[in-house]
């Protein structure tokens, strides 16, 4: 009875998790054995919502048991993690396409956008003081 429980913890140390994350506008996917250590280069399926029967991307986890996708379209996406040895986990992650408050692709966030507007303006002021000042040399 003792080698039978022994086993099952055992087992249930290496099973594997899978949790996903919004980061702006990229979905962070993480796997660990046992709640702790990392699933490292385990195969990883994205399948997004309008297609459940072909990947919208594949890859692997890195070194860390991390993986990073851009997904294109709201709704929920599939995330299946299977490291090859007999352990398979599938996730869930719903993309509602806000971005999670980041800047669009090619955008500036405001407080950049007012600093660069501030630069260009102390550097035309110097220009033209550098200017005035040159004409009287």
């Amino acid at each position: 009875m003792l080698a039978v429980l022994w086993t099952a913890g055992a087992l249930f140390g290496h099973d594997l998790g899978v949790a996903t994350r919004v980061a702006g506008e990229a979905v962070l996917v993480t796997a660990v054995y046992g709640g702790s250590e990392p699933a490292v280069f385990c195969q990883v399926s994205i399948f997004s919502p309008g297609r459940a029967e072909s990947e919208f991307q594949t890859g692997r986890t890195d070194a860390r048991g991390r993986f990073a996708f851009l997904p294109d379209g709201p709704g929920t996406w599939r995330v299946v993690v299977d490291d090859e040895m007999g352990h398979r986990q599938t996730a869930t992650v719903e993309w509602t396409g806000a971005g999670g408050g980041e800047p669009a692709a090619g955008g500036q966030p405001p407080w950049q956008k007012a600093l660069t507007g501030g630069a260009v303006l102390l550097g035309l002021t110097g220009m033209w003081l550098w200017w005035r000042v040159r004409e009287r040399l």
